[in-house]
């Protein structure tokens, strides 16, 4: 065994020299000296002077990188030391000191959290990173959904010691759906208990996919036999990287032996997915000599796909500053550029056309993803530009909105400060100053022209205006709340302000959501979480100035129908809008998705069509044949013969013809009436779940002429006869019951609580006692515990067979960010651990306790259960309590569940003692 120790040089660069025989290089960078090479001094002072001057960047050369991971895995730390390696800054920011350069905000710095994504841009070896730093608390997970929608890859940070923590695999569900190539990078090595071989296990377990080791960290025995990292060792250009020492021989014959072991377990594992590598080993016979150029290119070209097959690992422990510049390495060299990204997938006319962004024309794609409203330079809007180059004083069209704005000025971000930028250019993230209407998910277009040219046809051009001024990029999912407090203005003169504050935060924060009570007039601000609405309060009190208060949080009920499908109720809309009269009728009866479910039968149904609704709501659509017109001049008591349905497919046929085509005419008035009435339920005024509406249309009766049954009328009819019929079910005179056929839903969570072992049995007690929840999984147990779901309970079921129908494309196109391919294999289900290479943990089997023990019971435990959300507000708190500050926890919604009689009786109680004593927590969403 040869080994060749490299002395320290005087610059940070880690060279990629390959080498002719199986030799293993020392290198050992100095991490407190903030010395650059040339080329980076150069990029860092362009950087950190007028970045207008810079020439834009080749394409090639650009990563659009995000940072995504639980709370607390070392994201901005990792960030800060990214930043100064790169030369971006000259002094290392810490999160405890509220001195880092992305944690901005007071709130940030003073909670030591991120809680908005920021964005930078830096150089390193020639190229340039756009690096946005996301949140990892669950409250911001929309701050995670709208960065991951513009990024081209992702570095995904573990905690070495916790592992696999819920709400990693949370942002790792959201990257997947929509495909964002990532690297994992394992931090906080040095901490006592970290297990890297034991997280490799877990990445190919929890998040479905191939481990591919790419460092094996290095660890050294000190004067009392304890293990501390020194430094990490390069497998595929089989060099080792010492941190904190000057020279050093690095003569470890186990690790030595051991990263022997992982280059043969990184080739087989690439073997398995390219050929070419299986024949370059045949024709070399070494897994030794197969060049790292090979290796990266494999492992490149995998990574590229998006789709988490084979997963690229890191190592290191950045608060140490150690083994941050081999992973920036690794973003150059594995992460894809804008040009290796597939092209991004458009719509037109509503939905109705989809293709492929043409690149290659010089007109302006971008899409907004970020709003902020800053005290000096007003709304900052943050674009990703996909085509075209947005240049300075730019008319854009908004399609979403069909309104036109001009760029005023833009920006090129570092955290929260800005440089001021002639353009920027296709595949680049960038601010636009200056856009007054722009919201998070708007499509900016350059203003198409209604020029003719040449020989060009009118109709052409005409035709094409109007698909270009249709052009949609695929919008940002927003989820629904869960939590709303009442927020009230402290006299009435500040009401005007309050609104106006609402109206720019609700901008700036899309998940956000405020609605006003009917019954009580109050303003109610919904919510993901209670975190989320108290950074939401401390926003609008001491950044925008408003004079409010905000009553105690509370959370938003379902109301359901419990029976079968009820009689039918027709309603006739007859009034007089602007001067003309609008008729419309419809017939529409309501009951439980659950009988709906277990009784429909496709073959057997007259209806003409099943819609799936958000919520778990069913549509169900008869139309009715149209009978032979009476003679004029007779008369006649009612019509000559029962009418029946029509076939499925034959709607037009039947329908006169200022309501054709069916689909995209009546079909979306008579949704759009459903919605608004299934939006506040008869009981307590909350939106309804888990509910059937049968509509039938009698073409006979409910259509009179072009004139008066317009579609906007049968949005009208519609909704008049659901509410109808939901009262109707909720009079008890209706029923048996004595409380109608009406219940409360209430928010199921599903928690993922990460504690010390010697707290397991207090938490789990009181999570299945107190608290009524069904403790499921503890992290040993083989249980398929994922916190989120590629479908979110409040979308239509996946599995449900009544649900063979679709939403009109627009409507779906919103729900689903990027599409999801079901026949896509899970390729996690088969691997096991016993089929993941990782190297052994020496830290765990060499510290003990004084019990015997081995060290690794200082790995958090994780218990995850389900919950009733009501009992988990303010459960922070209590669990900080049982375990001595130590403990923390994730919880995303998993289903609506009906409550049991005493439950909703309280809540009724509760709710209704509030809005007598007028006591300030508002009534409800």
């Amino acid at each position: 065994m040869v080994l060749s120790c490299i002395p320290p040089l005087s610059t940070l660069s880690l060279c990629r020299s390959l080498l002719k025989s199986s030799r293993l290089f020392i290198r050992c960078p100095r991490p407190a000296i903030a010395v650059q090479s040339r080329n980076r001094a150069k990029y860092a002072t362009l950087a950190n002077t007028q970045a207008g001057d810079a020439p834009p960047a080749d394409l090639a050369h650009t990563r659009n990188l995000g940072i995504i991971a639980h709370i607390d895995a070392g994201k901005t730390t990792t960030t800060e030391r990214m930043l100064f390696y790169s030369g971006f800054t000259r002094r290392i920011g810490d999160v405890d000191e509220g001195s880092t350069v992305m944690d901005y905000l007071p709130a940030e710095r003073a909670r030591g959290i991120t809680i908005t994504s920021a964005c930078i841009t830096f150089p390193w070896h020639l190229h340039t990173i756009n690096l946005i730093d996301t949140p990892g608390h669950a409250d911001f997970t929309f701050e995670v959904e709208r960065s991951i929608r513009v990024l081209d890859g992702a570095v995904t940070i573990l905690d070495g010691v916790a592992g696999v923590e819920a709400q990693t695999e949370k942002v790792w569900r959201q990257a997947d759906r929509y495909g964002i190539p990532r690297i994992v990078y394992v931090n906080k090595l040095d901490r006592m208990g970290a297990g890297f071989g034991r997280t490799v296990k877990e990445i190919g377990v929890k998040l479905g996919g191939w481990p591919a080791v790419l460092q094996i960290p290095m660890y050294e025995t000190d004067e009392n036999s304890d293990q501390i990292f020194k430094g990490v060792v390069d497998v595929v250009e089989k060099r080792v990287f010492r941190w904190g020492e000057v020279g050093g021989d690095g003569r470890n014959v186990e690790l030595y032996e051991e990263a022997l072991k992982a280059r043969v377990a990184l080739v087989e594992l690439l073997s398995e997915f390219d050929e070419n590598l299986v024949e370059l080993y045949l024709n070399l016979g070494d897994h030794q000599v197969i060049p790292a150029l090979s290796i990266k290119k494999t492992l490149r070209n995998l990574t590229l796909g998006g789709k988490g097959k084979v997963i690229p690992v890191f190592c290191g422990a950045s608060f140490r500053n150690m083994g941050v510049q081999p992973l920036l390495d690794g973003v150059v060299d594995y992460l894809p550029s804008p040009k290796d990204m597939p092209a991004v997938e458009v719509s037109y006319h509503n939905g109705r056309e989809r293709a492929l962004l043409d690149i290659s024309d010089d007109r302006i794609c971008a899409l907004a993803f970020k709003v902020i409203n800053d005290p000096k330079k007003g709304m900052m809007v943050f674009v990703r530009v996909y085509s075209g180059t947005l240049t300075r004083a730019a008319n854009l069209l908004n399609t979403n909105l069909n309104v036109k704005e001009r760029a005023q000025r833009l920006l090129r971000m570092y955290a929260d400060d800005a440089v001021d930028i002639p353009s920027i250019p296709m595949g680049h993230i960038g601010v636009i100053l200056g856009l007054k209407h722009a919201r998070t998910g708007d499509t900016l277009v350059s203003e198409p022209s209604m020029k003719v040219q040449g020989h060009q046809n009118k109709k052409q051009v005409q035709a094409n205006y109007q698909k270009q001024v249709s052009l949609q990029l695929r919008p940002i999912t927003v989820p629904p709340p869960v939590f709303f407090a009442s927020i009230e203005p402290n006299t009435l003169s500040e009401q005007k302000h309050l609104e106006e504050a609402l109206a720019i935060l609700l901008r700036e924060d899309p998940s956000l959501h405020v609605s006003i009570d009917q019954d009580s007039g109050q303003t109610l601000l919904s919510g993901m979480g209670e975190l989320h609405l108290e950074i939401a309060r401390d926003r609008l009190v001491s950044d925008l100035k408003a004079k409010a208060e905000m009553g105690r949080i509370l959370i938003g009920y379902r109301e359901t129908v419990t029976s079968e499908l009820g009689p039918e109720l027709r309603r006739v809309f007859d009034r007089e809008i602007a001067g003309k009269r609008a008729v419309a009728g419809i017939t529409a009866s309501i009951g439980s998705t659950e009988s709906f479910n277990a009784d429909y039968n496709a073959n057997e149904s007259a209806v003409n069509e099943v819609i799936p609704l958000d919520s778990e709501n069913t549509i169900t659509i008869t139309i009715l044949e149209r009978l032979p017109e009476i003679p004029e001049g007779s008369m006649s008591t009612g019509t000559p013969s029962t009418p029946k349905p029509c076939p499925p497919g034959h709607e037009d046929m039947h329908l006169p013809p200022h309501l054709t085509p069916y689909t995209t005419t009546l079909r979306p008035s008579l949704i759009s009436g459903v919605l608004a009435a299934l939006s506040r339920g008869p009981f307590l005024g909350f939106p309804c779940h888990s509910t059937h509406v049968h509509l039938t249309l009698n073409p006979n009766t409910d259509i009179t002429t072009s004139a008066e049954s317009t579609p906007s009328a049968f949005t009208s009819a519609a909704r008049l006869a659901v509410t109808a019929a939901l009262k109707a079910a909720h009079d008890p005179s209706s029923s048996q019951s004595a409380e109608g056929k009406i219940a409360l839903m209430e928010p199921v969570m599903n928690v993922a609580i990460s504690i010390p072992e010697s707290d397991l049995g207090s938490v789990v007690s009181d999570l299945s006692g107190a608290r009524g929840g069904n403790v499921y999984s503890l992290d040993d147990d083989d249980t398929d515990d994922n916190l989120d779901h590629d479908y979110h309970p409040h979308s239509p079921h996946p599995n449900n067979p009544a649900h063979s129908a679709t939403l009109p494309h627009s409507q779906a196109h919103q729900r689903h960010p990027e599409p999801i391919t079901p026949d896509e294999p899970n390729i996690g289900r088969n691997i096991t651990p016993d089929k993941i290479y990782a190297p052994p943990d020496s830290t765990l089997s060499l510290s003990t306790t004084a019990t015997g023990e081995t060290q690794h019971v200082l790995r958090p435990r994780t218990v995850r259960a389900k919950v009733p959300l009501k009992e988990m507000v303010g459960y922070l708190r209590h669990l900080r309590s049982l375990t001595k500050g130590r403990g923390s926890f994730v919880m995303a919604v998993d289903r609506f569940e009906r409550m049991s009689g005493v439950r909703a009786r309280a809540v009724v109680a509760e709710m209704r003692g509030e809005v007598a004593g007028a006591g300030g927590g508002g009534k409800r969403y």
